[in-house]
């Protein structure tokens, strides 16, 4: 279970004037935003139409005083909040969630970004999946005319893998990569 996101968001300043027209709370619109992109939902539009059909779960957790906030509400809003101060909240609240890694199964994939296709060449995406917490923990873009091989150890170095046992499937079962586990006092299955 996730920690509540709220508590990390009030530190967020609400860009918006004060003003009769500012019917929805900011922590309301930023925790409909957050849920919509967690379920995979990539535009404004999208994330409307989520909250409008999430709307009886969104109220246990929400006040929504005037309902639901449109789309252009919440690009609007999303737009002018300053994303430093968004990024420091949402990165106190994952890492006040997933403190640590310790004993956690990290899965290394690629798999080709949907819809990445120019061409002939495609976007690949490296990513570190914690199993337990079920979370991507970070990406690597896979360069043009290599493959994960090269990418591993970028990943890796991003990541404390510390006490956390480290699966990668046959192209990425190289020496090199094995020891770059073992420095990071990550473990092999």
């Amino acid at each position: 279970m996730l920690l509540n996101p709220l508590p990390y968001f009030q530190t967020i300043k609400d860009p918006r004037r004060e003003t009769k027209n500012k019917l929805h709370k900011l922590s309301d619109i930023l925790l409909i935003v957050l849920c919509a992109v967690l379920s995979g939902i990539e535009d404004w539009v999208g994330m409307e139409e989520f909250a409008e059909e999430k709307e009886p779960w969104l109220r246990r957790f929400l006040e929504l005083p005037n309902g639901m906030p449109s789309h252009d509400t919440l690009s609007d809003v999303l737009g002018r909040i300053d994303p430093n101060a968004f990024q420091e909240a949402f990165l106190q609240w994952v890492e006040a969630a997933l403190p640590s890694l310790l004993g956690e199964q990290i899965y290394l994939d690629d798999k080709t970004l949907r819809g990445s296709r120019v061409g002939d060449s495609t976007v690949p995406l490296l990513s570190a999946y914690a199993a337990k917490a079920r979370w991507v923990l970070g990406r690597q873009a896979v360069g043009e005319k290599t493959n994960e091989i090269t990418a591993i150890p970028n990943l890796l170095s991003m990541l404390d893998i510390a006490g956390s046992t480290v699966s990668i499937d046959a192209m990425g079962c190289q020496k090199n990569i094995a020891q770059s586990i073992r420095r990071c006092q990550g473990r092999l299955p």
